[in-house]
């Protein structure tokens, strides 16, 4: 690649970057939940799901995140859910209702898929095992859109999501020309310094991936390729705009699943 055609790609990329986890678009549907007479039932869950709401674990059928759910009432505003997999906690959420019992706030954990296993998401995502870590956590609130449903808990009811974000921009990431190496890094502890001629150079902090590559798409796109074992498991496009404030990212699994997300430099 030419010397200027760089320059110009150092230019856009070096910096930090958040992604902008936007609340979903005005036609998406609310969510519908019920909490009522000890049972919790989460209408709009994909799929669905109703489950006792006494605190112990209960079977759910058919959840890509969990095959038992505890959930617990902490108090008529606060309810507190604990997914497990296998025996493994894979999931945790807590929903609060404001005092006027109208919006809705919620955490909960983040996860991927590692080898066929649901894997919380750590901040670092791996390291020595003397190294603390905490759960990658996401954040919402919402409005409720419809009547509070009579003799049922305030967490019942129609919500409509109005904001989402990562309550610590956990994958706040860090782009450095380095010569003609780029070098990554990010508060989840993933790193790679690779050269943007294709070739292989290790990915670090991601059980996913053991391999990275780089290409020069044009003067504003650069696709990684995420490896594990030598072999190509995810394609990414990273596409920035030419004011050099914003990106945007695709995200293939190479499996049918394709993502994008639009993103914007912090620093």
């Amino acid at each position: 690649m030419p010397s200027r055609s760089r320059s110009e790609l150092a230019a856009l990329f070096d910096g930090t970057w958040r992604p902008d986890y936007g609340p979903p678009g005005p036609d998406a549907d609310p969510d519908v939940v019920s909490l009522a007479r000890g049972i919790y039932e989460c209408q709009t869950c994909r799929p669905p799901y109703r489950v006792l709401a006494d605190g112990e674990e209960h079977r759910v059928d058919g959840h890509p995140r969990f095959d038992t759910l505890a959930i617990s009432v902490v108090d008529d505003r606060t309810v507190r859910q604990v997914g497990r997999r296998d025996g493994l906690i894979t999931f945790e959420a807590t929903t609060s209702i404001s005092a006027d019992g109208d919006t809705r706030t919620e955490t909960w954990t983040a996860a991927n898929l590692v080898d066929g296993l649901i894997v919380p998401v750590t901040a670092p995502m791996v390291g020595p095992p003397d190294v603390p870590k905490r759960s990658v956590q996401f954040g919402s609130s919402a409005t409720r859109v419809g009547p509070r449903p009579a003799d049922a808990h305030l967490v019942s009811g129609t919500w409509k999501v109005v904001a989402l974000d990562l309550l610590n921009h956990d994958e706040d990431t860090v782009y450095r020309f380095d010569g003609d190496a780029l070098r990554m890094t990010d508060k989840l502890g993933r790193s790679f310094d690779a050269a943007l001629d294709g070739t292989e150079a290790p990915y670090h902090g991601d059980p996913r991936f053991t391999g990275v590559s780089l290409e020069v798409i044009d003067e504003r796109t650069i696709e990684e390729r995420n490896l594990r074992d030598g072999v190509v498991v995810q394609a990414t496009r990273w596409r920035v705009d030419p004011d050099g404030r914003t990106m945007h990212v695709r995200f293939d699994d190479l499996h049918g699943h394709v993502m994008e997300q639009t993103g914007h430099k912090v620093i």
